[in-house]
């Protein structure tokens, strides 16, 4: 089975400047919530351990 030329796909169309630029701003958004969710489970999980994750015996 031989392929005919007109069967091959073209390959994708290249992304045009203001495709990366929101692609860009989109990554940027995604990783700052992603930042702050890790900072925000920090943050809850030092509060429900309280001040007495200092006072364990090592």
């Amino acid at each position: 089975m031989s392929q005919d030329p007109q069967d091959r796909k073209q390959p994708p169309a290249a992304f045009s400047p203001e495709d990366m630029a929101r692609r860009n701003r989109r990554s940027v958004a995604l990783a700052l919530v992603l930042g702050g969710l890790v900072l925000f489970f920090f943050i809850v999980t030092l509060a429900k351990t309280g001040p007495a994750i200092l006072n364990r015996p090592l």
